[in-house]
């Protein structure tokens, strides 16, 4: 079936929407521009991230506005930064898969680091 979508996993869009958030607080119509994601899975997003503390909504005006805790900053910015060094730390990993390094091998030594 031509022009039909993936399906992200469970969880893909809260670190997207939490990034967002991270500017200025939004409405769901708002999230739904700056995010591109449907506003039915921005719901059940933020539904989780309100269940784990992460995001608080206040009533302004006519519509409601998500913001992020303190706590939620705070994991935002974590995740952030562990994208940067994941990123960083892919080129070696490509690397090390060139020269003949199995990723099942590699797989194997991050499980063991556990």
């Amino acid at each position: 079936m031509a022009g039909k979508r993936k399906r992200n996993p469970k969880g893909f869009s809260e670190p997207i929407i939490m990034r967002a958030l991270l500017k200025n607080p939004m409405t769901v119509s708002q999230l739904e521009k700056a995010t591109r994601i449907k506003k039915p899975t921005i719901y059940l997003s933020l539904n989780r991230l309100l269940k784990l503390g992460y995001v608080r909504s206040e009533k302004a005006k006519r519509n409601r506005r998500f913001y992020l805790t303190p706590l939620g900053r705070k994991v935002a910015m974590n995740r952030i930064r562990a994208e940067r060094l994941l990123s960083r730390v892919m080129k070696d990993l490509k690397q090390a898969v060139r020269l003949g390094i199995p990723i099942r091998e590699i797989v194997k030594e991050l499980q063991r680091s556990k």
